[in-house]
């Protein structure tokens, strides 16, 4: 058994103590002590899951804020005690702790014994995009086995990032048809154009990049990287050699001011292979694309987003036929750049989680919070009404005394009368 694992027995042990300590206490200040020990533990969960700013959300919040507005509440109306009376059902209290304490052993023998300790995370799926990189070649679909993943791609398009199941497909890829009402190329026996086996596997994404020449294309692999940044005023950049029957280029950063200070970020990349992964800053960058030292591509101003994964794919462009046969130039494609996840924990991933997946249940847990807020003032307003009327109920024997007094009882002289209706003498 881990340590982490003890730490969390012990910790929940606290937490449920706690949780019936504030249900079975009689004083109101001490139910709300009680409920901040449990808050406290509940944060000290979040911490063990990586979720720092969710932690000290619950610290300050409602620890802390909602805490002090029940504090408030509780010394506004008076009621730090119950009432006193007759206790019902006596035994539930002592009943409940004991089957409390039951379940307590139960749950820690089988978590001991389960080594949920040694249990690992459940994988992320594989992610792909796919994009046409092939001048003056048709419109494509794309299929793992017979899942269409891609419709009617043209040259320069792309798909976004897709999250598909891990496991071994076959990748088909067939001339998009351009009629109303095609049928499925699966069963019409279309031959396809690319048609090789291909391996999806968890944690891993990948761009898919259709390459070559109209008359022999080819399927590139380049990962990208979606991790969290650890600056958030950066992004990743991936070159992609794509180019046909071209030679080895070289990536090269500029320096229009000082040629001297130019840098190679890649160098000699043949056709089908990426660069290493760039980690860039924010801000404008000059690159060139050269061969055997001549210019093939300039690229000026060149920026992107922050915490995103850019991809630069050398290929070539379609120009105007010549004498009837298409032609093609060096060029880049650039498709839209897929945004890194938040780092766990982080304002930014709470927010989209709690905006978007958990919306719902956030608004429902906000109406059972005004609820027992509500519940609690009635309840503690009902016990306080009940005291009052305690204090002002008047004894037989003062109702008596009261009825027996004269009405002509003047401020100067009262008479003084007994229980039974007789004066008491006067002191003369």
């Amino acid at each position: 058994m881990t340590f982490e694992l003890v730490l969390f027995i012990v910790v929940a042990a606290v937490a449920i103590f706690s949780a019936a300590s504030m249900l079975i206490s009689r004083n109101a200040v001490h139910s709300a002590l009680f409920l901040v020990v449990n808050l406290l533990c509940v944060a000290f969960f979040y911490l063990m899951l990586s979720a720092p700013f969710l932690a000290m959300v619950q610290i300050t919040v409602y620890a802390g804020a909602i805490m002090v507005l029940f504090m408030f509440v509780i010394m506004l109306l008076g009621s730090e005690r119950l009432g006193g009376g007759t206790a019902k059902y006596g035994w539930l209290a002592s009943g409940a702790v004991a089957l409390t304490t039951i379940f307590l052993v139960v749950v820690f023998i089988a978590v001991a014994q389960g080594q949920l300790g040694a249990l690992q995370p459940q994988p992320q799926p594989p992610q792909a995009r796919f994009i046409h990189a092939v001048a003056n070649a048709p419109a494509v679909d794309i299929y793992l086995n017979d899942q269409r993943v891609a419709a009617d791609l043209s040259y320069g398009e792309s798909t976004g990032v897709q999250r598909l199941l891990a496991g071994n497909y076959n990748l088909l890829i067939f001339a998009a048809c351009a009629e109303a009402d095609c049928p499925n190329p699966l069963e019409a026996g279309v031959a396809p154009l690319v048609a090789l086996p291909l391996t999806l596997e968890p944690e891993r994404a990948t761009a898919y990049i259709v390459a070559g020449t109209p008359d022999d294309l080819r399927l590139l692999s380049v990962p990208l990287d979606l991790s969290p940044f650890a600056e958030e005023n950066t992004f990743r950049l991936t070159v992609v050699h794509a180019l046909p029957n071209f030679g080895a280029l070289n990536f090269i950063q500029q320096d229009l001011g000082d040629p001297s200070r130019n840098v190679v970020l890649a160098a000699d990349l043949s056709f089908g292979e990426a660069s290493e992964m760039l980690t860039l800053g924010r801000g404008s960058y000059d690159f060139l694309v050269e061969n055997l030292g001549n210019r093939v591509l300039a690229l000026r101003e060149y920026s992107a987003r922050n915490r995103t994964h850019e991809l630069l794919i050398i290929s070539a462009a379609p120009v105007p036929a010549v004498a009837g046969a298409p032609s093609t130039r060096p060029d880049y494609i650039r498709p839209a750049a897929p945004l890194a996840a938040h780092a766990f924990g982080s304002p930014q991933q709470i927010g989209i989680e709690m905006l978007t997946t958990y919306l719902l249940p956030f608004q429902l847990v906000a109406l059972m919070l005004l609820a027992t807020m509500v519940g609690a003032i009635i309840l503690t307003r009902e016990e306080v009404i009940k005291r009052e009327r305690k204090r002002l109920v008047v004894s037989p024997a003062i109702r008596r005394i009261n009825r027996a007094i004269p009405i002509n009882v003047t401020a100067s002289r009262a008479e003084k009368v007994l229980p039974s209706g007789e004066a008491e003498p006067s002191a003369d």
